[in-house]
């Protein structure tokens, strides 16, 4: 097993060299996935760049024998669920896809903000006031491989922010209520966007009773919400977005729907990362855009629209830490210790959790 520390003083340029002498080695037995919000350096060298739904996708769909996924760890045990499949196993004579972290450290907090424990005492405490089969539960994306199982044994969906509110509606199409977890921002934006009453939405405190809702609030709420949220996006400014607004009339703002209610409120639209992407790179030459997702995906979309401007809606930068523990030097030592057959911070979701968890996760394919 080679020492990480061995690659700390090598420079960019030996390290491109040594990541490209891997992938040509290699061929078409390894891809390298990578989110949006990732540094520059390791964006540049991925096969595929994308949001949590792109990337879901194109891992489901990859022959691979071995995936470099460069984010955060939900997303690694998403694409394993996705990649080992029975089926998918069989067709490669037996053997596992190899799905690898550059930083086992890095997770997501909004994640971690609910357990698969926490689910299943959300669900004991429910079921002592109402008929918990009326409802659907819906995990965001960015939760762990336990939570979407918890939701896979009742019958529920993985939601991401580009498809949330088609997950949403075809839920209640189906049985009138919805648990939501654990992103209360984005299941208050679709929920009210699908026309659910305010009154009828309710916010579960964790670790309280009753989440600190009344049993008459949980008796006649429609959508029930865990309180959970992406720190990163919570840090916008009203203030900055006014501002902007006053002193660049025509600008608009648009937004992640992991926002705060009153930020959305604000906007001229929101949408997920690929959507905001979109709405920069169609944009008119000379528009002004505010846009509120994490910086670094934001300076980029500044740097490669030049003809634009590209504002950040706060007083300062705010980035997703996890996200900015992809390195080049990281890269090369993970995919290098790989063809010497002996892959580092592979992430493995146990049989019984898979199973479960792929039920839920089939709404995003």
């Amino acid at each position: 097993m080679r020492n990480f520390s061995d690659y700390a003083e090598l420079s960019a340029d030996e390290l491109r060299a040594r990541i490209a002498a891997v992938r040509a080695a290699a061929g078409d037995r390894l891809v390298v996935l990578a989110h949006y919000y990732v540094p520059d350096e390791v964006v540049d060298l991925a096969d595929f760049v994308g949001d949590s739904l792109g990337l879901a996708k194109q891992a489901a769909a990859s022959p691979a024998e071995a995936v470099l996924f460069c984010g955060v760890k939900f997303m690694l045990e998403t694409a394993d669920v996705l990649m080992n499949r029975p089926d998918k196993i069989a067709a490669r004579g037996g053997r596992r896809a190899v799905v690898m972290a550059l930083d086992l450290s890095a997770g997501c907090p909004m994640a971690d903000m609910i357990t698969a424990e926490q689910a299943e005492d959300w669900k004991r405490q429910l079921d002592e006031l109402v008929d918990f089969s009326e409802f659907t539960p819906i995990t965001y994306v960015n939760s762990s491989s336990e939570t979407k199982a918890f939701c896979g044994r009742f019958g529920g969906k993985v939601c991401t922010s580009a498809n949330a509110e088609k997950v949403v509606r075809e839920a209640l199409a189906n049985r009138p209520k919805v648990l939501f977890m654990p992103d209360s921002r984005l299941g208050r934006t679709t929920c009210l966007t699908l026309g659910i009453a305010p009154e009828e939405i309710v916010t579960w405190r964790p670790n309280k009773p009753l989440g600190l809702a009344t049993p008459e609030e949980i008796k006649r709420a429609r959508a029930i919400l865990w309180d959970g949220c992406c720190p990163v996006h919570q840090r916008f400014s009203a203030s900055v977005v006014k501002k902007i607004k006053r002193d660049n009339p025509g600008s608009q703002f648009w937004v992640h729907p992991e926002a705060p209610r009153d930020i959305v409120d604000l906007s001229d639209g929101y949408g997920s990362t690929t959507k905001l992407i979109d709405v920069v790179s169609k944009a008119e030459p000379g528009s002004v855009l505010a846009i509120g997702t994490e910086w670094k995906l934001v300076d980029r979309l500044r740097r490669r629209n030049p003809d634009k401007t590209v504002l950040f809606p706060a007083e300062e930068p705010s980035k997703c830490v996890n996200m900015g523990k992809s390195t080049l030097a990281k890269v090369a030592w993970v995919l290098e210790n790989w063809l010497d057959g002996e892959p580092t911070n592979v992430v493995t979701t146990p049989a019984e959790v898979a199973e479960d968890a792929y039920r839920a996760l089939e709404s995003l394919l």
